[in-house]
C-alpha cells in the first residue's frame, strides 16, 4: 500500500512537473520571433519603446552579435533613441563621435585600435565594420536625429586621455606652458608594443606604465599634477571645453569600474532621461544584468536599483559559435626594461574558441536546451520574457550558469525578470576577425 501512494505521489510530481515545462515551452514559442540580419524586423511591441535605458549585453569576440547591435541601433534610432554608449570611456567616445562628424578614416584606425585595451575580442574587422555603418546610416539622417556617443567607462589609456586633451585645447596661445604644450601631441600615433608575458609587472609590483609609459602618459602625469595645483586657471584657458577637461580630471580613482560607469551615467545621461532622451548602451554579458551577480550589482541593476527611470535589458546566449579569443605571437627572445626581462613577440594570426559560448560542457546557460529546441533551424531569435502570464516571473531560468565547475550564483528566491526580460538566441556565429587581418579580409 505504502508502495502504491509513494508511486501515485511520484507520478503527481512528474505529471506537475511535466505540465509546468510545457507550459514555459509554449510561452517561449508562443513570444518569439526569427531575425533576419540582413534584413531584420524586430516585434518589440509599443510598452519596449517607452523605456528610458535600454541594454544589449552578450559574450565577447563573436561575429553576429555586432551586427544586431548595428541593427537594433537602428531600430531604436527610429524610434527617437539618438544617443548610444558602447564599452568605451569619454575619450574615445570623442573620437568615435570625430570620426561620425567627419568620416575621417585615419581617426576610425586610432579609435579602434585604442579598443584593443579594453576589449581585445571585439578590436576587430567586424566591429571596424560596423563604426562605417553607423557613418553611413547617420548621413542618411536629419542632423537633429543623428546617433552620438557617449563614453562611461572607466579611462584605460593615458596615452587615448592625453590625446583627446590636445584635440580639445585652445589652438590660440593662452600663456599656461602646459596648455600651449599639448599642440605637440595632437596626433594619432599608435604605440605598438607586444609582449607575451605581463606577469613580471606583476610580480615586480609596479603599474603596466611604469615600464612602457609612452612621452604622452609622461606628460599626462604632469598636466594632471598641475591641475590639481591651479584648476581654475586650466579650466578658464580651455574656455568652451572647460567642461571636458573637468569631467576627465574628475574620474574616481578609488571605484571599482562598475561604480565608477555608473557614476559616469549619474554624470552624462540622467540630464537626458529628465528631458525625455533616451539612451542605448551596449556592453558585455555581465554589465546588463538588473540584480546581483556573485554578489557583485551590475551597471543595470545600480541604474534599477538607484535612479528612479525604467530600463530593459537583452542579454545575447549563443550556441555553435566561436569567439575570438587572442592573437598568435612568435617569441622573438627577451627584451629588459628597467631591470625588468620580458620576452617580446610578434603578431602571427589569431585563435578562436568554442567553449565559451554558453553551451558547451566548460559553459552551460541553465535552460539553454529550450530556446535550442525552439529556434530549431533559425539563425537568430529574439524571446520576450516578460509578457502577461509570463512563468518567467516565478521562475528562475537562463539568469545561472556553469562555468569551469564553477556555477554563477544569482540571488535567493530571484527569478528570470529580476535579470533580464529578452534573450536573443544566436546560432551559428563565426569568430572576429582581428584588426591586424584587416588586409586580408573581404570588406
Amino acid at each position: 500500500m505504502l508502495k502504491l501512494a509513494l508511486s501515485i505521489l511520484y507520478l503527481g510530481l512528474w505529471t506537475a512537473s511535466f505540465s509546468q515545462n510545457d507550459s514555459i515551452t509554449n510561452y517561449l514559442k508562443n513570444n518569439s520571433s526569427t531575425i533576419d540580419l540582413l534584413n531584420p524586423i524586430f516585434h518589440f511591441n509599443e510598452d519596449f519603446y517607452t523605456n528610458d535605458v535600454f541594454f544589449f549585453g552578450f559574450i565577447h569576440g563573436s561575429e553576429k552579435p555586432q551586427k544586431f547591435d548595428l541593427e537594433l541601433l537602428k531600430d531604436l534610432n527610429k524610434h527617437g533613441v539618438r544617443h548610444y554608449a558602447p564599452e568605451v570611456d569619454y575619450s574615445l567616445a570623442y573620437f568615435f563621435n570625430k570620426y561620425l562628424s567627419s568620416g575621417d578614416e585615419a581617426i576610425l584606425d586610432f579609435a579602434c585600435h585604442q579598443y584593443r585595451i579594453r576589449v581585445p575580442q571585439d578590436a576587430s574587422v567586424q566591429f571596424k565594420n560596423k563604426w562605417k555603418n553607423i557613418y553611413e546610416y547617420n548621413k542618411s539622417l536629419p542632423e537633429k536625429d543623428q546617433i552620438s556617443i557617449i563614453g562611461l567607462d572607466k579611462e584605460y589609456s593615458k596615452e587615448l586621455t592625453l590625446t583627446h586633451l590636445a584635440y580639445i585645447a585652445p589652438e590660440n596661445p593662452t600663456g599656461v606652458d602646459i596648455i600651449d604644450s599639448l599642440k605637440f601631441f595632437k596626433n594619432l600615433k599608435l604605440k605598438e608594443i607586444n609582449i607575451i608575458s605581463r606577469k613580471p609587472v606583476y610580480k615586480s609590483g609596479k603599474n603596466w606604465e611604469y615600464f612602457f609609459g609612452t612621452e604622452k602618459t609622461a606628460f599626462y602625469k604632469r598636466f594632471v599634477s598641475k591641475y590639481k595645483k591651479d584648476s581654475i586657471s586650466l579650466l578658464k584657458a580651455f574656455g568652451e571645453n572647460s567642461n571636458d577637461l573637468k569631467h576627465l580630471m574628475s574620474q574616481s580613482k578609488t571605484l571599482n569600474r562598475e561604480n565608477i560607469i555608473y557614476e559616469n551615467f549619474q554624470k552624462l545621461c540622467m540630464s537626458l532621461t529628465e528631458n525625455q532622451e533616451k539612451v542605448y548602451l551596449n556592453y558585455g554579458y555581465f554589465h546588463i544584468q538588473q540584480q546581483k551577480v556573485n554578489n557583485k550589482m551590475p551597471l543595470a541593476g545600480l541604474i534599477k536599483k538607484q535612479l528612479n527611470i525604467n530600463i530593459i535589458s537583452i542579454v545575447g546566449m549563443l550556441s555553435y559559435s566561436e569567439c575570438l579569443k587572442g592573437r598568435k605571437l612568435n617569441s622573438t627572445g627577451s627584451i629588459s626594461i628597467k631591470g625588468t626581462k620580458f620576452k617580446g613577440a610578434s603578431y602571427n594570426g589569431y585563435h578562436s574558441s568554442k567553449t565559451w559560448d554558453g553551451d558547451h560542457l566548460f559553459e552551460r546557460v541553465n535552460g539553454i536546451n529550450r530556446v535550442k529546441k525552439i529556434s530549431k533551424n533559425d539563425e537568430v531569435r529574439l524571446f520576450r520574457l516578460d509578457n502577461n502570464s509570463s512563468p518567467f516571473f516565478n521562475r528562475m531560468l537562463f539568469a545561472d550558469f556553469n562555468r569551469g565547475g564553477k556555477k554563477w550564483r544569482v540571488e535567493k528566491n530571484a527569478v528570470t525578470n529580476d535579470y533580464f526580460q529578452y534573450i536573443l538566441f544566436i546560432k551559428n556565429s563565426k569568430s572576429n576577425i582581428p584588426l591586424e587581418e584587416e588586409t586580408t579580409c573581404k570588406q
